[in-house]
Formats: C-alpha cells, structure tokens, sequence
C-alpha cells in the first residue's frame, strides 16, 4: 500500500530530472566528449530509476537521499562551472540571467518534492503503528 498523494509529486520528480536529461543532452552532448556522459546519465537514472524507488517503501529512504545528493552535486557543479567559465561584466543582471543560477534553482525544486514523499511514506507508518 502506498501513502496518498505521492503519485504527483514523484511524477513532478520525473518530469524534472527528465527535462534535466534533455537540457543536459542538448547543452552537452555526450558524443563530443565523453565526460559530458556523466551529466546526462544522472538525470537519466534520476527519470527512469528514482520514481520507482519513491513509489516503494523498501527503497524510498534510499531515493530521498540519492535525490539529495544528485541535488547538491549538481548545483555545486553547475555554479563551479559558471564561475570557471565567467566571462561577463560582474552585473546582477549577469549574475542571474547569465549563469546557470536558473537551472540551480529549478534542481532545488527536487528537494520539498522529495521530502513530502518520504513525510508521506513516514506518516503512513506512524499511523499504520496506533493501531
């Protein structure tokens, strides 16, 4: 028995990692250089392997931290490269519109998807145990 409400959030978690396979793919296209590889197959693990493990309890515990680390790695990453290739004016409009800051905050939007699933799976077993 899985907890109500989770179906959604985990279908926002796929639709997200999935939309990151593709702006990694198209951004750094594995079949210019190899180490592109890495940035396109973890949103793909994340689309095609983590909603499966948010959908089962045994692993869901498992998915909530591989979708934490995915999340601080890639904006950790993502804003490395922003500055090692910074090239611009030092300008707030620079600073927001011209670095990857957009695509960090939008991989941060996996993290309350993420924790509302395991509240939900956590609350369920409470419940589950005051009977």
């Amino acid at each position: 028995m899985k907890p109500s409400g989770i179906k959604f959030p985990v279908f926002g978690l796929f639709c997200m990692a999935l939309g990151g396979f593709f702006l990694h793919f198209r951004i750094h296209p594995p079949a210019k250089d190899a180490f592109n590889l890495i940035g396109v197959l973890f949103p793909l693990f994340n689309a095609l392997v983590l909603p499966f493990m948010f959908l089962n309890r045994k692993t869901v515990t498992w998915a909530y931290a591989i979708n934490l680390t995915s999340v601080i790695v890639g904006v950790t990453v993502m804003t490395w490269f922003s500055i090692a290739n910074w090239k611009l004016p030092l300008t707030l409009y620079n600073l927001v519109f011209e670095t990857t800051l957009a695509d960090s905050l939008i991989l941060l939007g996996k993290l309350p998807l993420g924790q509302v699933i395991l509240e939900a799976w956590l609350k369920m077993d409470e419940d589950s145990n005051e009977i």
